[in-house]
């Protein structure tokens, strides 16, 4: 094998494992060499050595859209819970206010029946309407 071949070899390789070098083509009497530095005699060409291409790792696209259906689903899953949350509380809220509203209805009624009770049921009717505006005012304060 020809030195100047070899070394041609040697220098590509070592341009391959370099980033963005430059090369020296140099042709003296007819013989090719390649070289980091510049020619000291004959012809001088210099080669633009490419940038080699990014590495491309198909496994990271996959792991992220893993990660991502992943986080989609956890999210999803959190946003169901919320809802539900919500959903409960307003159905508790509703409940409540019903309770409220009937418990309001029943000391309303109370009151009449004690206003409209005769001598012998007067004092039991005003125990049963104290005993609703208890029972109102211990669960609905407002």
């Amino acid at each position: 094998m020809k030195p100047s071949i070899l070394l041609s070899v040697v220098a590509l390789l070592a341009a391959g494992s370099a980033s963005a070098q430059t090369v020296y083509k140099c042709v003296k009497d007819g013989q090719t060499s390649y070289s980091e530095t510049p020619c000291a005699a004959g012809q001088l060409q210099i080669l633009a050595v490419p940038e080699p291409p990014p590495a491309v790792d198909k496994g990271a696209a996959t792991r992220q859209d893993r990660v991502a259906s992943q986080l989609e689903f956890v999210r999803k899953q959190q946003e169901q819970r919320e809802d539900a949350a919500r959903a409960r509380g307003s159905n508790q809220l509703e409940a409540r206010e019903k309770h409220c509203a009937q418990l309001r209805l029943d000391q309303k009624w109370a009151a009449e029946d004690a206003a409209a009770a005769n001598d012998k049921t007067r004092d039991a009717a005003q125990v049963r309407a104290h005993r609703a505006a208890e029972k109102l005012a211990a669960a609905c304060p407002n």
